[in-house]
């Protein structure tokens, strides 16, 4: 059995998506395993006031998960591929503590997330407001080494799964959203 999110580096494809249905169709077709439907995603990240870990390439963020209750802490950077996220007991707690250690919150954003899994790969349908729909094929693993193997095998997949190369976006919704 594969354990997901398990790992401290992660290949990741997101593609931008015009008929979230029809993807539905296709991915479903899979039989993929359903780990969450239409989650509320809540995320702050936090920076120093000198702008300290994004001048690093890191990113900080604290992420709240409804209905399932999942809280996250979540560190990406500084190089590419590495993420590490570990559970957390209370959010509010969390973001004290962060705020505490001088940490100040620099960006929010809201998201409807689904993830299921086909395989290794964990695939997340995303709704932003703002931006649309958006699907990521992604993988974890301890290994740096394992990186650009794993980003064939997540290219393969998105294939199989009729996303298009041409669709790929390779900024954040952070960046997406202009901050």
């Amino acid at each position: 059995m594969v354990e997901h999110f398990k790992g401290k580096y992660e290949v990741e494809l997101k593609f931008r998506i015009q008929d979230i249905v029809a993807f539905r169709e296709k991915l479903f077709s899979h039989h993929p395993e359903s780990f969450v439907f239409e989650n509320r995603e809540y995320d702050i990240y936090y920076d120093t006031a000198d702008k300290s870990l994004s001048g690093q390439n890191i990113s900080m963020i604290l992420r709240h998960m409804s209905p399932s209750g999942i809280k996250l802490w979540i560190v990406k950077g500084p190089k590419a591929g590495r993420c590490e996220a570990v559970n957390v007991e209370s959010f509010d707690r969390a973001d004290g503590m962060l705020k505490t250690l001088g940490y100040q919150p620099t960006f929010e954003i809201n998201k409807t997330r689904s993830i299921y899994f086909l395989g290794i790969f964990h695939i997340t349908l995303d709704h932003i407001d703002a931006l649309g729909h958006y699907v990521e094929i992604s993988c974890m693993t301890e290994e740096e080494d394992e990186l650009g193997m794993l980003g064939e095998k997540c290219q393969e997949c998105a294939l199989r799964l009729g996303l298009l190369m041409d669709n790929i976006e390779t900024r954040s919704y952070r960046q997406l959203l202009g901050y």
